[in-house]
C-alpha cells in the first residue's frame, strides 16, 4: 500500500483495503471503529432513532477528528421556503447547532439507477455509470434540524463547474452523491486506534465522460467561510487533493446505512 504524508497523521491508500461491494456503510465502518470521535451533532439528533452523521473534510481534519462539519447556513435561502437555496459550508463542530444536523439515506446502487429512465435515473454514459461498479451505492444527505427531516438535501442547482453547494429538494440526481471508494484513503492518528476512511463524493447529476464533478472545499471563501463547490476531480501524482476528500462519522463512528 502507498503511504501519504500529512502532518501528525498516518495515511494508507485504501483502494485494495475496502471492498467496492460493501458500500459506504461497510467502508466507513471498516476504517473507523473508535469512540475517540467527539460528538458534534445536536443532542437530540445524536440520540434519535435515525442518527445524524457528521460530514467533514481531510484538509480541515488535521487531528483526524470532525473539527469542521457540514452546515446549512442562512445565506442564499429562496423565500418563502425556509430551506431551499441555503448555502452549505463546513463550520466548527458543535452539539448545540441544529444547522449541522444531517441524516444520510441510501437511494440505491448504480445498477438500479443508471439509464433506467424517470426522475431518479442517472445518465448511462456518465463517468459514474461507465467507470464505477454497479454495486456502488448512491446517497443523499437530508437537512434534519434536531432530527426533523426538512425534505431538502445537500446538492446543487445543476451539474455546472464552480456552482455552490446548496440545499435542494430531495429525491433527484441534483441531490445524489456517489462515494468513489476506489480513490479512498485510510487515515490513522499515530498512537490511537482512530481510523477514518476519506473519499471523493461525485455529484450524481454530472454527465461528464471524464473528470467528474465532485464535492470540493474552498477554505478561502468569506461568505460563508469554508464554502463547498462543484469542481472537477483533480488527481495530482495519482492522489486526490485533501480538499476533495470527505469522511462521514457520528460520535462513536460511522453509521450510515
Amino acid at each position: 500500500m502507498r503511504t501519504r504524508s500529512i502532518k501528525g497523521l498516518y495515511v494508507l491508500a485504501a483502494s485494495v483495503a475496502v471492498s467496492t461491494t460493501v458500500g459506504l456503510a461497510g467502508a466507513t465502518a471498516a476504517s473507523a471503529s473508535s469512540n475517540n470521535v467527539k460528538p458534534a451533532e445536536t443532542t437530540v439528533c445524536q440520540n434519535s432513532g435515525v442518527r445524524c452523521t457528521n460530514i467533514s473534510n481531510l484538509m480541515l481534519n488535521q487531528g483526524n477528528e470532525p473539527d469542521f462539519i457540514q452546515n446549512a447556513t442562512g445565506l442564499g435561502v429562496v423565500p418563502p421556503s425556509l430551506y431551499q437555496g441555503r448555502k452549505i459550508n463546513l463550520r466548527q463542530a458543535s452539539n448545540t447547532r441544529t444547522n449541522e444536523d444531517f441524516i444520510i439515506h441510501m437511494i440505491g446502487n448504480l445498477g438500479q439507477l443508471c439509464g433506467t429512465g424517470g426522475a431518479n435515473s442517472l445518465d448511462l454514459t456518465s463517468y459514474a455509470c461507465l467507470n464505477y461498479p454497479s454495486t456502488y451505492r448512491v446517497y443523499e444527505a437530508v437537512f434534519a434540524p434536531d432530527s426533523n427531516e426538512s425534505g431538502y438535501c445537500v446538492g446543487a442547482m445543476s451539474a455546472t463547474l464552480g456552482f455552490k453547494i446548496r440545499l435542494e429538494r430531495c429525491g433527484t440526481p441534483r441531490t445524489f452523491w456517489i462515494p468513489d471508494l476506489k480513490s479512498g484513503i485510510v487515515v490513522t492518528k499515530p498512537g490511537l486506534h482512530h481510523r477514518l476512511h476519506y473519499f471523493p463524493l461525485e455529484f450524481a447529476a454530472d454527465t461528464s465522460l471524464t473528470h467528474p464533478l465532485v464535492l470540493t472545499l474552498n477554505p478561502n471563501t468569506t461568505s460563508p467561510l469554508n464554502g463547498l463547490f462543484l469542481e472537477q476531480l483533480n488527481f495530482s501524482g495519482g492522489q486526490v487533493p485533501d480538499r476533495q476528500m470527505f469522511t462521514l462519522t457520528d460520535p462513536v463512528g460511522p453509521r450510515v446505512s
